[in-house]
């Protein structure tokens, strides 16, 4: 190999060298003018408290439940004392204590808008605007066994018992059964406004809202005889419907539900017979004169 052979050889290989050299360069000043000009990836944002809210709009007298409540991420800046925190308080702090102010949704419910149990004028809270709450004792019987919960709907049974006289003058006892409210909303058990997880217990007063005219007719009623709830199923129709014919001002149990009475002779026909007590045959008579002498024969 000659001189000039390795000449060129040497002189090839350093061209290459700083040809591959200068690429280099040139390909990481694109990659870096490129990267300048993605987005730097922005800090990481320190999470929102959490603040309680309504999940929906809440109006006044309304019972709160667990799925009327959400947490909602809010501005640190925007948190003030008032505020329910998640950590500090619970959903549950505020399940069955009534709203004192509506709510809107997504807007931070807080103590000053609703009323406890226990809290004074909890009760009057719970009430619909002219109504009246009124307490009725029950029992096991005419308390349907504790079935009957806060937030139920009912019909409340008189039943009077009275005296009367058969026809041959003989004292006989009767009863009698009327509905004398119909539709009527359960506030409270005993001293309890909530359900207690659905636990059946016998309470022995039952707390009802009623309107004035109502109040006084159950008022009367406890001096007459004895009161029983009978508890409405929820998909009555007519209650649904006597029920937006309230919020609509109009009178439902007048226009919409019949008076219904039951006699004791309805349940035992036997009152009404000489045997129980009732209507006796009544007797023929008749007038017979004997010269002066008039007497009276019957059979």
């Amino acid at each position: 190999m000659t001189l000039r052979t390795v000449l060129l050889l040497v002189l090839a290989l350093v061209s290459a060298a700083s040809t591959a050299f200068y690429a280099r360069n040139w390909l990481n000043s694109e990659r870096a003018a490129m990267m300048a000009l993605v987005p730097a990836e922005s800090a990481p944002v320190a999470p929102a408290n959490l603040v309680l809210v309504a999940a929906q709009d809440l109006s006044a007298g309304n019972f709160v439940k667990e799925d009327d409540l959400k947490w909602q991420a809010w501005p640190e800046e925007g948190v003030i004392d008032s505020y329910s925190v998640k950590g500090e308080r619970e959903i549950t702090d505020f399940v069955g204590a009534v709203v004192r102010t509506g709510v809107s949704g997504g807007e931070p419910l807080t103590d000053a808008r609703v009323v406890h149990p226990g809290d004074r004028g909890f009760l009057a809270a719970v009430l619909e605007p002219g109504k009246r709450a009124v307490s009725v004792p029950v029992n096991a019987t005419s308390g349907i066994a504790g079935f009957v919960f806060p937030g139920d709907w009912v019909d409340v049974i008189l039943t009077v018992r009275f005296r009367t006289e058969t026809d041959e003058g003989k004292s006989q006892e009767r009863y009698f059964s009327e509905t004398l409210l119909n539709d009527i909303r359960v506030l409270a058990i005993d001293q309890a406004v909530e359900n207690a997880d659905g636990e059946v217990s016998v309470a022995k007063t039952a707390t009802l809202e009623v309107d004035p005219k109502q109040a006084e007719k159950i008022a009367i009623a406890l001096e007459m005889g004895a009161l029983s709830l009978s508890l409405h199923s929820i998909a009555r129709e007519q209650d649904r419907f006597a029920r937006v014919a309230r919020q609509i001002g109009a009178d439902p149990v007048e226009a919409t539900v019949k008076k219904s009475f039951t006699m004791d002779s309805d349940v035992y026909y036997m009152h009404d017979t000489p045997f129980g007590g009732g209507k006796t045959r009544k007797k023929k008579q008749i007038n017979v004169l004997r010269g002066s002498e008039a007497t009276t024969a019957a059979f």
